[in-house]
C-alpha cells in the first residue's frame, strides 16, 4: 500500500505550532456573517464554507509529513458548524522507512499510525491514533515493486500494457495526455471511472528530474540509495492500483471484508492481511481477461507464424469457406491491435459501424478462441508469477537484485 486518504470529524485539536495557508479559527454558527448563514442552508455533500491547507514546519528538511486540509462545513438546518480533516498520506513507505523502494506489511499498521500521530504532533495538530484507525478511506493507491531479471526489459512490458484498454470510461483529458506525453512513455495509465492502473519503472523514474518524475518527492535516503551500486542497471516494475473514491473502495472491498455496502471502510480494516495482494491480483487479472488485452499482449515470433497458426486452428475447427474468412478477419484485428492498441482500434472501428459494439465483443471473443494457445509475453507472464507470490521487497533483495 502507497496512499491512504481519510477523514476525521471534530476528534482533533489545533496548537499555535500549526501553519495553514489561512489563519484558523473555529466558529459557532453564532459567528458566521449572515451571508455565511444563508449560504448554509444550500450545501450540499462536499461543499464548504472554509477551507485550510496545512504548511508543515520542517525542523528537518528530509521529513515527511501527510497532507492535512481541513473543512469548514455548516448546516443552516440545525445551526451547527463542524469541522472535518482530511488526512493524505502520499507515500506511506517513505513516512516509515524513508524511501518508496522498501514495502510495508500489514503488521507495520500500528508503527505507521504512531508515526502518523507523531508527525501531525510536530505540524501543529493533535488527533488519537484510535481516530485514525477509525476513520473513513476515500482514496487508496495499492502497489507492488517488482525487481527484474536482467533478460527481461521493463521497456517491453511498457510497451505491451501501453495497447491494452479497460473499456469506455477512459480518461481522455488534456492533462492524461500532456503526462503520458511528458513522460516519452515511460509511464502508462489505464482509467475506468474512478479506478486506475499505473505502470512505471520505480528505479528510473526516481532518477528523473522533479518535473517528470511520478514521484514528486524524493528524500535523501532515496537519493543515497540511487547513487550506490545496487541501483546502478536495477530496474524495478511499479504497478500502483488506484481506487479514488469511497464508492468504488467500498464495491472494491467491502466483500473481502465482510462488510455491507453500506459500511465504511476504515484505515484499520486496510491493514488485513491478505487483502493487498487479493486486490492487486483482481484487478491486474481484470486487464489481461479482456479479449482485447488477451490479443494485444499475444508473443509470436512473426506475423506470418500467427497467421499460419489461426488459419490451422480455424481449419480443424470447421474446413469450410466461411472459416477461413474468420481466420483472415481475426489475423487483421490481432495485427490491427497489437500495432495500434486495443482502444484506438475499438474506438476506429466504432466510429464507422456506430452502435455496433457488441458485435465487435463478439469478434474479439472469436479471435481469443483463434488464439488461445499462443502465450502472452515473457514479460506479462513474469509479472503475473510475481504477484501471485507477492515477495516482500526490502533493501537486502533489492541489493541482491531479486
Amino acid at each position: 500500500m502507497d496512499t491512504i486518504s481519510f477523514r476525521i470529524k471534530g476528534n482533533f485539536r489545533i496548537t499555535e505550532r500549526a501553519n495553514f495557508n489561512t489563519e484558523f479559527s473555529v466558529r459557532s454558527f453564532s459567528d458566521l456573517s449572515q451571508k455565511e448563514r444563508i449560504r448554509s442552508k444550500e450545501l450540499k455533500g462536499n461543499e464548504y464554507l472554509r477551507k485550510f491547507v496545512l504548511h508543515p514546519i520542517k525542523d528537518d528538511e528530509d521529513t515527511y509529513y501527510p497532507s492535512v486540509e481541513i473543512y469548514e462545513k455548516a448546516d443552516g438546518r440545525i445551526g451547527k458548524v463542524e469541522y472535518e480533516m482530511v488526512i493524505t498520506i502520499h507515500s506511506i513507505p517513505k513516512l516509515l522507512f524513508g524511501n518508496n523502494f522498501e514495502e510495508i506489511k500489514a503488521s507495520d499498521r500500528d508503527s505507521i499510525i504512531t508515526t502518523t500521530t507523531q508527525r501531525l504532533r510536530e505540524a501543529g495538530i493533535v488527533v488519537l491514533g484510535e481516530s485514525i484507525k477509525q476513520a473513513s478511506v476515500s482514496v487508496i493507491h495499492l502497489c507492488k515493486n517488482i525487481i527484474l531479471p536482467k533478460e527481461i526489459a521493463i521497456r517491453s512490458i511498457l510497451s505491451d500494457l501501453s495497447h491494452t484498454d479497460m473499456g469506455k470510461a477512459y480518461d481522455t483529458t488534456e492533462d492524461v495526455r500532456r503526462q503520458r506525453n511528458k513522460n516519452a512513455g515511460k509511464v502508462v495509465h489505464l482509467f475506468c471511472g474512478s479506478r486506475e492502473w499505473c505502470f512505471y519503472d520505480k528505479a528510473d523514474d526516481a532518477r528523473q528530474p522533479k518535473s517528470k518524475r511520478a514521484d514528486k518527492t524524493r528524500t535523501t535516503y532515496e537519493k543515497e540509495l540511487l547513487s550506490s551500486p545496487t541501483f546502478e542497471n536495477l530496474e524495478v516494475f511499479r504497478y500502483e492500483y488506484r481506487l479514488n473514491k469511497h464508492q468504488t473502495i467500498r464495491s472494491e472491498l467491502h466483500a473481502l471484508l465482510g462488510k455491507t455496502y453500506q459500511d465504511k471502510i476504515t484505515v484499520a480494516d486496510l491493514f488485513t492481511e491478505g487483502l493487498w495482494k487479493t486486490v492487486l491480483v483482481r484487478g491486474w487479472k481484470n486487464i489481461l481477461h479482456r479479449p482485447e488485452n488477451q490479443l494485444a499482449l499475444l508473443s509470436y515470433t512473426s506475423s506470418l507464424d500467427l497467421l499460419l497458426h489461426i488459419l490451422r486452428n480455424a481449419k480443424l475447427e470447421n474446413p469450410s469457406a466461411h472459416s477461413q474468412n474468420k481466420a483472415l478477419w481475426t489475423y487483421g484485428l490481432v495485427q490491427a491491435i497489437k500495432d495500434n492498441g486495443a482502444k484506438t482500434v475499438k474506438d476506429e472501428l466504432n466510429k464507422v459501424w456506430a452502435n455496433k459494439d457488441n458485435r465487435l465483443i463478439e469478434k474479439l471473443d472469436i479471435a481469443t478462441e483463434l488464439v488461445k494457445d499462443i502465450p502472452i509475453s515473457q514479460g506479462i507472464s513474469h509479472i503475473t508469477q510475481q504477484l501471485e507470490s507477492f515477495a516482500l521487497i526490502s533493501l537486502t533483495s533489492l541489493e541482491k537484485g531479486i
